[in-house]
């Protein structure tokens, strides 16, 4: 392999994007951007923030517009065929590399997390889902539909259901909450169904949404709706850990929960119900919070794949081979 090999892992989300860059023995720059979810902000900017990610990073690392080898990109929401292809078409045009792999960003958070060896991660941020690998080297995600279908326990989940909590209180189907006085002050408005006309009318995004999230935390130990929606948002969260534990056959054994993501700052009303359920489908479940950003993983798994695709990956790692194809 020549000296001046080099390899990039990029992990795209709906907030930022990520880039570790280096060759496939040491990390040389780290860079960032924006958002590079496609659904939100379309195809054109997502591979615009991709390219920059990466092109900070190998300024970080004192170089420009290198010949790079391999990059694995991990992406949220690439969750049908057709987004797949067209997650491929995007990142390929971005330029970046020589040979792309385009992955979803729950790979990448597991192999950062357990360098591909057995165990479930779980991830409560924008939007939320669980994947896992158990020794027979079989791997499954649940969860992660995006925020129209199902990203039960994110930040989305618990900002979406406040705001649904504060038009059912001027229904005069639930109690007095203060969270009807926590959303006019978050979003500036003096009519609470202001916010009704700015969520319609597409002024209020995903990530706004989700913003919410740390509002409605803080708002929890004096609000009895705000503790609700946590318990709610924790257990949903715990689902999806323990239908992937019961698809591995992992419910009994021991296995590390690598666990990540804004949600789990929600304190105790977010984690206790979460980790209730958990321990009650799955007692041997090991909580540990996630280390090493996605991104390295992503790095980790191109560094593998340098020079031979995805035969290069080892006998332990096959389960990336379908994945990465």
């Amino acid at each position: 392999m020549v000296a001046d090999t080099y390899v990039v892992g990029v992990d795209g989300g709906a907030t930022k994007t990520v880039a570790v860059f280096g060759t496939p023995a040491t990390i040389l720059g780290r860079g960032e951007s924006g958002s590079s979810n496609y659904h939100n902000i379309g195809a054109v900017a997502a591979g615009k923030a991709i390219r920059t990610a990466v092109l900070n990073a190998e300024k970080q690392a004192g170089l420009r517009r290198t010949r790079i080898r391999t990059a694995v990109v991990a992406l949220a929401a690439l969750d049908s065929k057709r987004g797949i292809q067209i997650a491929r078409r995007f990142v390929r045009e971005a330029n970046i590399a020589e040979t792309v792999f385009v992955i979803h960003d729950s790979v990448a958070a597991f192999y950062a997390a357990t360098k591909g060896k057995p165990g479930i991660i779980v991830n409560s941020g924008t939007g939320s889902f669980a994947a896992g690998v158990n020794r027979l080297g079989n791997y499954v995600r649940v969860g992660g539909w995006g925020y129209l279908i199902d990203d039960e326990g994110s930040a989305f989940d618990i900002g979406m259901k406040a705001v649904t909590s504060g038009f059912r209180m001027i229904d005069g189907r639930t109690q007095p909450t203060q969270l009807i006085a926590l959303l006019k002050n978050r979003f500036g408005v003096g009519m609470f169904d202001e916010i009704l006309d700015r969520i319609y009318s597409g002024r209020i995004s995903v990530e706004e949404i989700a913003e919410l999230a740390p509002a409605v935390s803080k708002a929890a130990s004096r609000d009895i709706a705000c503790r609700q929606i946590l318990r709610e948002a924790g257990t949903s969260l715990a689902e999806l850990v323990c239908t992937a534990a019961s698809r591995l056959n992992m419910t009994k054994t021991s296995f590390p929960l690598i666990i990540v993501g804004g949600g789990f700052k929600s304190g105790r009303p977010f984690f206790t119900p979460f980790m209730s359920e958990v321990r009650r489908r799955c007692p041997r479940a090991k909580p540990v919070k996630l280390q090493e950003e996605p991104a390295k993983g992503a790095y980790l798994v191109a560094a593998k794949l340098v020079p031979r695709g995805p035969n290069a990956l080892v006998h332990r790692d096959r389960w990336l081979r379908e994945l990465v194809n």
